[in-house]
């Protein structure tokens, strides 16, 4: 006999809001922790194909591969976030003698070049110091911490998301598939297994080229003695996941900065070597080999759903946003495969 699941809706109805009243109050009290859920989620992703390897010894290689994914993104995104926040700690402190002491530089660093183009320096570099240094002494301190606190707290909750959907997550969601009508669960399994497909491509694909990308850059730029060269570096992660970005946002302007430090020579110097070992590698290599082969979305919805969640919902958003792209593509290609298939 058919499920009627109408009937079944009515005769539990006071179950049903009872369990409804109680999820909304997980949700709730797990608001807090929503990015941190999510980084965890997105975590296992990337680390399945390193926990796959360990084959019968689940666990372990549960355990191994959060391990091996989240401490290089922590020492890279954490070490370049410390960076970041005591400059704008020293710029709040310090702001007229940091303008002063970039008048000065660039006008040292202006003296070769013809007097409109010097003029032309000075006054832009002045009039983006007389932007941005407001800005940054209008953020309150207390805010500061209160949101770098609750940061490192989800970051450090995305450890055990991570284990735990690795070793449990596919038992999770075929137990949720158990409850459903017999004639309904090859339906669901169909749907499940092809976003599970694309989600794989969107997240393994970007986050492998980004920490690459990053450890590279890192050594690039402590080589090239730059200043803080993880926040820099945490720039090149972050900039590695959006297509389109990739690490050119950072190369450019420290190339820049080379010629009016160094000199034509280091300028070239570091572009070259900054574009074969970070840019190359992961862009030309990494990223069209795992990405291209799982992942079927288009990259201009990848970069639009990372850049539209990161500015309506901050880091939980960054990632949340493609997911969903991704949910919906997989239900569309499924649903569209399954008419085709009717009609032939």
């Amino acid at each position: 006999m058919d499920f009627d699941a109408g009937k079944w809706c009515r005769q539990h109805r006071g179950m049903l809001v009872l369990a409804l009243a109680s999820l909304i109050l997980i949700l709730y009290f797990f608001s807090p922790f929503l990015d941190g859920i999510i980084l965890g989620t997105v975590f296992a992703y990337v680390g399945r194909p390193i926990r796959d390897h360990f084959r019968n010894r689940k666990r372990l290689g549960s355990l191994a591969a959060a391990l091996c994914i989240v401490i290089p993104i922590f020492i890279i995104l954490g070490l370049g976030m410390i960076e970041i926040a005591n400059q704008i700690i020293i710029l709040t402190n310090n702001y007229e003698s940091v303008r002063i002491a970039l008048a000065t530089m660039t006008k040292e660093t202006a003296q070769g070049l013809s007097p409109w183009m010097k003029d032309l320096l000075i006054s832009g570099l002045e009039n983006a110091a007389s932007i941005i240094a407001p800005i940054a002494t209008s953020i309150p301190v207390f805010h500061m911490g209160r949101v770098a606190s609750l940061a490192i707290i989800n970051f450090i909750v995305s450890i055990p998301i991570c284990y735990f959907v690795l070793a449990d997550g596919e038992s999770f969601v075929e137990s949720m598939i158990s409850l459903l009508p017999e004639r309904e669960k090859q339906a669901y399994r169909r749907y499940i297994s092809r976003i599970d497909f694309i989600l794989s491509g969107i997240f393994i694909g970007t986050i492998y080229t980004s920490i690459l990308g990053s450890i590279i850059a890192a050594a690039i730029f402590h080589a090239f003695s730059l200043p803080r060269p993880f926040a820099l570096a945490s720039i090149v992660f972050v900039a590695g996941m959006v297509p389109f970005l990739t690490s050119w946002v950072v190369i450019i302007p420290v190339t820049i900065y080379r010629y009016f430090e160094a000199g034509m020579g280091d300028a070239a110097a570091f572009f070259i070597l900054s574009s074969a070992l970070i840019y190359l590698p992961s862009e030309l290599l990494i990223r069209p080999y795992l990405v291209a082969a799982k992942s079927s979305l288009h990259p201009l919805l990848v970069m639009l759903s990372f850049l539209g969640g990161a500015l309506v919902a901050g880091i939980g958003g960054f990632f949340l946003a493609p997911a969903i792209m991704g949910i919906i593509v997989g239900i569309y290609q499924v649903r569209r495969e399954e008419m085709a298939a009717v009609e032939a």
